[in-house]
């Protein structure tokens, strides 16, 4: 009798933490999809940062600076807050028990939702600026 108690005990503990284990990884899996998606929302932002400081320097006499200067900052804040976030991201949690770490994720999450909306609002208002800009 014992030998089954220690048994039904030592799967109820194993299944228990393969769930915590499985909980963590699918938020880990979820966080890491919205950083691949802004992943590529950042290569359109990149390459609109490096048109608009080309137009600063080159046409400045065609444009109208002060505007095409706030779209670069616009560019430049949500490049920054993405190289900070990919910065301080942790995505180990070594030593950290099962509610540090969902809570580390769930926060995770916020932040790299809010940093993908001003990565999505940057590349639309640069593309709109862009496109109203004339080019040489």
């Amino acid at each position: 009798m014992k030998k089954y108690i220690f048994a039904v005990l030592t799967a109820a503990i194993t299944m228990g933490c393969a769930d915590t284990k499985k909980q963590e990884k699918l938020l880990l899996d979820s966080v890491i999809a919205v950083h691949d998606k802004v992943m590529a929302s950042d290569e359109h932002l990149m390459k609109n940062k490096m048109i608009i400081d080309s137009l600063i320097k080159h046409d400045s006499t065609t444009i109208n600076v002060d505007s095409a200067k706030v779209y670069l900052k616009l560019v430049d804040d949500a490049d920054d807050a993405m190289s900070d976030w990919m910065h301080n991201f942790d995505a180990e949690n070594k030593g950290k028990s099962h509610q540090e770490i969902i809570d580390y994720l769930t926060d995770q999450k916020k932040k790299i939702t809010v940093i993908d909306s001003q990565i999505n609002i940057a590349v639309t208002s640069s593309n709109k600026y862009l496109s109203t800009t004339t080019k040489k």
